[in-house]
């Protein structure tokens, strides 16, 4: 039986397991005290239990990281204002909404993903009127310099550096596996390959593509450059083309991406059980259904709708509603989706049943999930119901 969370391979190499002690060194400046914990029994259990020792740890260090990115603002107001007349600038008061990555939410990342990294402690925004000329992220990059601010250091694996045309001697190419250390830096924006040619070298790597949803930003973080060796916090800052598209990003994310992320806390882990299990493979089929519906319903089109005020200034919008065929569509993929879900716990109970403790904690699972299902088909119910009674989103007043 296979659940989601059980592979602690995926851990950062900053992080450590050993005789029950969690130590962080990612720049957090948290350390767990030892603990009982049994990874024998149940990892996926195990990861619950330390990240609430991490949250507790979390919420008692916004005060101290709070004064750190009152300063961050102050840099990043400073910046936009010296490069105002190439298009930057900042809005003060919408980033001190929420500098600090919440302890909450902190959580909720590590027992998605099994990993005590928490890369974006603090975050912030910066708008840039032509992102795509990308001598202005040089510019941006300067400017932070000038104030002590260098990009952090990620590792990225050379297949994905390959991916990404970044050049490589013949001796990298030769090991696929090789894991490279390269400044934290992604650039998701349409076409940006075509610009390629104004980075240094070192930054060539970074051009990605925008997300499925038609999201585009540059998104890098910063460290302080006094303390890059010793766990600096880490300074996520995204640059955004101005304040529509900010909120339509918060839009989006509260209407449509926060509710389908929600499919990665489900206990059963389709991508596994969909290699044995035909039921696994159709559930995962319904959940891309699903996606692809919202994504091309709402999300591509509210993004380009916020692009197209904030980089052309063009007011009008492609409209946002759902018709009573696609309301029929979503019931058939999410009833398809139960179905198949299902059909693939009774799989899994089948192959326990020489196992009464294995067949208990099943249940424990599918209740779980037949709960979060529930609420994901609610949520979004929900958003269909927002977007047909909203016939124009008016991003700015919204504001």
């Amino acid at each position: 039986v296979t659940f989601k969370n059980n592979n602690f391979n995926n851990y950062n190499n900053k992080t450590h397991l050993s005789n029950n002690i969690i130590r962080q060194s990612n720049g957090s400046g948290l350390t767990v005290k030892p603990m009982n914990v049994s990874f024998g029994v149940s990892t996926t259990r195990a990861v619950r239990t330390i990240g609430d020792v991490f949250e507790a740890q979390m919420e008692a260090d916004i005060p101290r990281l709070s004064r750190i990115a009152t300063t961050f603002l102050d840099v990043l107001e400073a910046v936009a204002f010296k490069l105002k007349d190439s298009g930057f600038s900042f809005d003060r008061a919408y980033c001190e909404l929420n500098p600090v990555k919440s302890a909450k939410s902190s959580k909720s990342k590590i027992v998605r993903s099994s990993s005590f990294k928490v890369p974006d402690q603090i975050r912030a925004t910066i708008y840039c009127n032509d992102p795509y000329d990308l001598s202005k992220l040089n510019m941006l990059l300067l400017e932070m310099k000038k104030r002590g601010y260098v990009l952090a250091d990620v590792e990225m694996p050379i297949e994905e550096m390959r991916k990404r045309a970044y050049p490589l001697n013949e001796l990298d190419a030769q090991n696929a596996l090789k894991v490279f250390k390269i400044p934290d830096l992604d650039i998701r924006l349409e076409d940006a390959a075509e610009n390629r040619h104004l980075l240094p070298n070192e930054l060539r790597y970074s051009i990605g593509k925008p997300q499925k949803s038609g999201y585009e930003d540059i998104q890098m973080r910063f460290v302080r450059e006094f303390d890059k060796k010793k766990s600096p916090v880490m300074h996520e800052l995204l640059v955004l083309f101005g304040p529509n598209y900010s909120l339509a990003k918060h839009i989006e994310s509260d209407k449509v991406y926060g509710n389908l992320r929600k499919f990665n806390e489900l206990r059963i882990d389709l991508d596994e059980a969909s290699a044995t299990s035909s039921h696994a493979q159709k559930a995962k089929r319904y959940i891309d259904l699903i996606q692809q519906l919202f994504r091309g319903k709402v999300s591509q089109k509210l993004f380009l709708n916020a692009k197209n005020k904030d980089l052309y200034d063009i007011a009008e919008e492609i409209p946002i509603s759902f018709s009573p065929t696609d309301v029929q569509v979503f019931d058939s993929y999410f009833a398809g989706f139960n179905d198949r879900m299902s059909s693939s716990y009774k799989e899994l109970k089948d192959a326990a049943k020489v196992s009464s403790s294995a067949v208990k904690q099943l249940n424990v699972d599918l209740r779980h999930d037949r709960v979060l299902m529930k609420s994901i088909h609610n949520n979004l119910k929900d958003t269909i119901e927002y977007f047909n009674n909203k016939s124009d989103l008016n991003f700015c007043k919204e504001k």
